[in-house]
């Protein structure tokens, strides 16, 4: 399988092997995201990110899956600056998460991986293991966040499954004004119909306020406003 959005060699993180193995902070800490604009979404965030950036979602071969858009157009993200910082009000987790992720073992517990190639890992920095093989803080923290990150990514997955059910996602072209004045269109998303939102049966309205769906959904409606706000991004670029 193709390898997640970013990395590019995943392997488990062992104590042994990777006993001198440092975090650093990277002078353009975001360049690795520089050219995605589309990055995944966890509905946990919609709300704190809604204000800042749109959320969408992309059709998939068994469902579709949340996204923030950050660029008008591939290869361009508008929040990372050319010197590789975040220009934003929110920083998605995916892009907090990395390097680190967590791996399924067939029948056994997720255990905490990392991209080798990550250029934030290596010698230098702040520990990850202590000399007798012990996490670290800085260890134990981004096995919190990748794990948080995983369950959210499956509540997230339950989320689309159950709107894509429901019939509410409608395919939809994003119009954007650029800098210059011209229009740019983002083709292939889609977003949550507030039409058939609005006309579901109650059973189906009570079943998403019991699952604590209906706030993610409004954020991301709320979200689409934020549009213009990639046009903003762009023209302090």
């Amino acid at each position: 399988m193709a390898n997640p959005l970013f990395y590019d060699r995943i392997v488990p993180l062992d104590s042994a092997e990777h006993r001198k193995l440092r975090l650093r902070q990277l002078a353009a800490p975001y360049a690795f995201a520089a050219r995605a604009n589309l990055i995944p979404a966890l509905t946990a965030e919609f709300g704190a990110a809604a204000p800042s950036m749109p959320i969408a979602f992309l059709p998939g071969a068994e469902k579709p899956a949340a996204v923030f858009v950050t660029g008008f157009k591939p290869d361009q993200n508008v929040f990372v600056t050319g010197e590789g910082r975040w220009n934003g009000e929110y920083v998605p987790a995916y892009l907090r998460r990395y390097p680190f992720i967590m791996g399924d073992v067939p029948g056994g517990q997720p255990i905490l991986c990392v991209d080798a190639n990550a250029a934030a890992l290596g010698e230098e920095g702040v520990k990850l293991f202590s000399r007798e093989g012990k996490p670290e803080p800085a260890l134990t923290q981004a096995l919190q966040l990748a794990d948080d990150y995983r369950v959210g990514a499956q509540r997230t997955d339950e989320f689309c499954i159950a709107l894509q059910r429901l019939k509410l996602f409608r395919s939809v072209t994003l119009d954007a004004k650029q800098p210059d004045g011209q229009s740019t269109v983002v083709h292939g998303l889609l977003v949550v119909d507030e039409q058939v939102l609005d006309g579901l049966a109650a059973a189906d309205l009570e079943e998403l306020h019991r699952q604590r769906w209906l706030r993610p959904i409004y954020a991301h409606l709320l979200s689409l406003g934020s549009l213009s706000r990639l046009s903003e991004k762009l023209k302090s670029s």
